[in-house]
Formats: C-alpha cells, structure tokens, sequence
C-alpha cells in the first residue's frame, strides 16, 4: 500500500477505518457483492431491536395507541426519505413497497393504453419486464441501444425521445447506474425526456448505495429504491418516490385490503382511498421494520462522503486486472476505470470460461463475489456479442420450457459466455480486501 493513497486519491478516510473495524468485526472474508446487498452495520441492527424491545406496534390500519404509534413511525420514515432525497414534500410522495421490484411494477397502473415505453438496453429485468404490461395495453416498446463501452447511445437515445411512436402517454425508464457494470448514466437525460413530453421512471436502486440522488436539482417523476441495497437492513422493504401530479397517470384496476375507504359485497362498489399513497399500498406495510429505515438514513449520513474511497478501490482492482496474465491464462475487463463495479471474466487460452467455476473457487477462498447476467440481459447481450439470428433459433426449436436452460441455449450461441464476474465495493471496504481479491485472482490464472 506504499502509493496506494497517492496514486489513488480519495481513499484515506479515518471514519471509515473505523467503521470498518466496529460495524464489521463478524467480516472475516473479502465481501465484494455491495451491489448485490449492502452489509448491515451493527449498531444499526442493534438500535432498530432495542426499539422493538422497547415498544408496542400494532396494525397501522387500526386506531389505538400501538397502531398509532406504528404510524406515526412510518410517517416519520416517509418525512426522512423525502429529506435524504432533497425531494419537496409538495411535489413527491413515498409509496412503501416491498423491494425496488414491486415499487417498478406499480407502473403497471400507468395509463400505457395507446401508448409507449423507451427503455436502454441497460436496465434491469424489473424494468425490462414492464414491456409485457404495454404490449398487453396495446402500447409502443422500444429499445434505445448502448455503445461497446456500455455507456447510453447518445445520438439514438436523443433521436427516440424526440420522435416517439404513440400519440398517447409515455414513459422513459433507466438506470441512474448500471447493475451490470457500474457504468454511471447522465442524469440530464431526466429533463431532456420530460422537455420531449416523456414521464421518467429513473431506476435507482443500484445507484443509491454510494451516490446521493437530490430531487430538488434532478426531478423525475418515478423513483424505485431499494433499502437494503443502501445498508443491508432491513431486507424486503423498497418504495416508489412518485411525483404527486404523476397519480392522475395511474389508474388502478382493482382494490385490496388496507388501499379503499368502503366497499360492498352486496352491490358492486367500492370507494378508494383518497390520499396517493394510501391506494397504492396494498395489504399491510411493514411496520415493524419500516422504522429501522430512518435509523439507516441517520447512519448513512454520519459517514459523508462515501464515494472517493469505493472508487479509489475498485479503481485499483481495475488497474490490477485489466489486462493480467499468467501463464497462458488472462482476465479481460468488462467494465469502465472509475466506478464502483469491476466486471470481468476470465480467459483460458482465447476461451472465456464459466464464470461460475470462479464464484466456486472464490467462495472457497473466502471471496464473494457475484456471477451470471445480473438480471440485464441487454448488457450482457453486448458484452458478448450475442447473435440474433442464434437466439431466435434456439426459442423456435426449444418446445418445451424443460429445454430452456443456460446449457442448451450456449449450444445456440457459439458457446459463448452467459454471464460475467462482478466485483462491487461499499463503504464498508478497504485495501485489504481489494489486497486480496487481485491476489487470489493471480493465484487462479496459475491453476
């Protein structure tokens, strides 16, 4: 680490040394899945049970003390949300949900019926599969495509927000980061789309964990978050920021426990509930572990500028894979020098091997790391160079979903990889760990 600090500026921070050795005694290998799930501190975990300890919660539907009590928790939550995203509580609102997934399917409501949705090629499956709901409301899908670095296609991108294909309502949807690779995506495209006539969908899930997103400068009308990505705890519960203006562009189709005012069995009535989030809510949030968010925001912004040291680190372990031989075995490097990802995979004369069989040996090794497509298929198209005419061979030959397996599909495409090696760093990271992953990655190219 002689340079380590000079060379890659922005890694000493005293705190998170600290932090590191406090929150995190119980890590004992190198975590290296922070886009995966972020590593919960213990005083978070800790301070969140000692308040459950101490109080009484009840069903927040219900209207005596415990259930207001449970309330006026989760209002508190929401107010902290909104204040950690610089958002206006005039102009959005926290719908509670149980992951960024379901926070992303309340889009389903969106009034797409004659109408359109641009996606990126880079995007999640919990995005990409919101094409299924337009093509069944009879709505346009589009595709805007990536360049061979993985970053947005500027010139088509503009060129689709433009001139859309449906005279009706439209949605814009993609990642402010890339889960795939970390590749960070220009926030301009939000007021360039809503100037053309588009509502944005900015996925944010992946984006959060060493990034603050400020609502006040940056204002898209959709918002899915994932908490646990931020600080690992608690799991199972997301939300959808939504501007308030944007609920007159969600009709929803049917009702549910905890989301209407009345409804009648004997006549074929039901009133919903009147404020935003209310109706989209659906059953009961969770209100026990809800208030653990706000402790979670509180800690996360003891730590300030968290950034510098992630990127300072992941940039290292670029530099010391990109490019690495040994022997006649190699790594080549997906993924951009300066983000909080180094995606890569490994190379066995000119043969890339199952990234799995890495993830395996890693795993042995105390190393976790994440393997396969990540849930972006697009990217991962690019990355290796899938061949249309191959896929569409292999869906019209596969009858049966039994054949529809990683294994015949490689038959189809040239054997080529189905999947990539992730490496992604968070707060709770340092040199060491970095230290070791290169090591152990040379100590594989030798085997």
């Amino acid at each position: 680490m002689n340079t380590f600090g000079k060379d890659y500026p922005g890694y000493d921070n005293p705190l998170l040394d600290e932090i590191r050795r406090r929150e995190f005694s119980r890590l004992l290998g190198v975590y290296a899945d922070w886009t995966g799930a972020a590593l919960p501190p213990e005083s978070l975990l800790k301070e969140h049970f000692a308040f459950l300890s101490e109080s009484v919660l009840g069903n927040p539907h219900s209207h005596h003390n415990p259930s207001a009590l449970a309330m006026g928790e989760i209002t508190k939550s929401r107010e902290a949300i909104l204040k950690y995203l610089g958002a206006d509580p005039n102009e959005y609102e926290v719908v509670f949900t149980k992951n960024a997934t379901e926070a992303i399917l309340l889009m389903q409501h969106y009034l797409f019926d004659a109408g359109e949705i641009l996606l990126t090629a880079d995007n999640h499956n919990s995005v990409n599969g919101l094409r299924e709901i337009v093509k069944r409301k009879g709505g346009v899908v589009r595709y805007s495509p990536i360049n061979d670095d993985l970053t947005i296609n500027a010139e088509a991108l503009e060129r689709a927000l433009k001139f859309p294909r449906s005279a009706g309502n439209k949605l814009f949807a993609y990642p402010a980061k890339s889960n795939y690779a970390g590749t960070m995506h220009s926030l301009e495209w939000v007021k360039f789309a809503q100037n053309h006539g588009w509502d944005v969908l900015l996925d944010a899930a992946a984006f959060l964990a060493n990034n603050r997103l400020d609502l006040s400068q940056v204002k898209p009308d959709f918002v899915p978050v994932s908490f646990y990505k931020l600080f690992g705890y608690p799991t199972g519960i997301g939300c959808l920021i939504i501007k308030k203006e944007k609920y007159a562009k969600l009709a929803k189709r049917w009702f549910s426990g905890g989301s209407i005012l009345l409804v009648s069995v004997m006549k074929d009535f039901f009133a919903s509930e009147t404020i935003g989030y209310a109706r989209f809510e659906d059953g009961t949030v969770n209100f026990a572990g809800i208030p653990a968010i706000r402790m979670g925001l509180r800690f996360i912004e003891s730590l300030g500028e968290i950034r510098p040291r992630v990127i300072a680190l992941s940039s290292w372990l670029h530099d010391q894979l990109n490019g690495l031989e040994v022997n006649d075995n190699s790594v080549i490097v997906h993924s951009a020098k300066g983000n909080d990802t180094v995606t890569f995979s490994v190379k066995k004369g000119d043969q890339i091997i199952d990234a799995w069989l890495f993830e395996q040996a890693a795993n042995e090794a105390g190393i976790y790391v994440r393997t396969g497509c990540f849930c972006n298929p697009g990217v991962n198209e690019k990355v290796f160079g899938y061949k249309i005419d191959n896929f569409e061979k292999f869906y019209n030959d596969a009858l049966l979903p039994s054949q529809m397996t990683i294994e015949e599909l490689k038959k189809y495409s040239e054997d080529a990889p189905i999947g990539a090696i992730r490496a992604s760093f968070g707060y709770a990271n340092n040199f060491s760990d970095v230290q070791k992953f290169a090591e152990f990655t040379r100590e594989y190219l030798s085997t």
